[in-house]
């Protein structure tokens, strides 16, 4: 999938876009137009940002965003942030995985605190899946 670098996902959340400048937003994403998924989306990534600042990792990474296909099942696709640890950063297996784990585990807790999470949006485009990559 195509995915263009954007300082912008969208033009009433442009917040965090702001502060990160690799930020990747699939055409899908950016073709959203509701307003509720793009606050959604914005919590998304500002816990993110926030556990990776915690972690000193929020410098030299690239996030992508993206609905993903199932190949068997076309019509069923996956909210997916991939959040991407450029070389600059060595971790053994087991910080990776406690990052990984850090980051899911917020994420999950601080879409279940949104108080106004429009339950059209969860039902439409679900949870995300969170994906954390380092470069080898």
């Amino acid at each position: 999938m195509v995915t263009e670098t954007t300082d912008a996902y969208s033009p009433e959340q442009s917040a965090i876009s702001n502060s990160l400048y690799n930020i990747k937003m699939s055409p899908e994403i950016r073709a959203i137009t509701n307003k509720n998924f793009h606050k959604f989306l914005n919590e998304i990534l500002s816990e993110i940002i926030f556990q990776l600042t915690k972690f000193e990792k929020k410098d030299n990474i690239e996030i992508n965003v993206e609905l993903s296909r199932d190949l068997e099942v076309p019509e069923w696709r996956e909210f997916v942030i991939t959040v991407r640890l450029l070389s600059m950063y060595s971790m053994d297996e087991e910080e990776f995985f406690s990052l990984w784990k850090e980051i899911d585990g917020r994420v999950r807790d601080r879409i279940s605190s949104i108080k106004d999470v429009d339950k059209e949006v969860l039902e439409k485009y679900g949870k995300p899946m969170i994906i954390l990559e380092k470069d080898e």
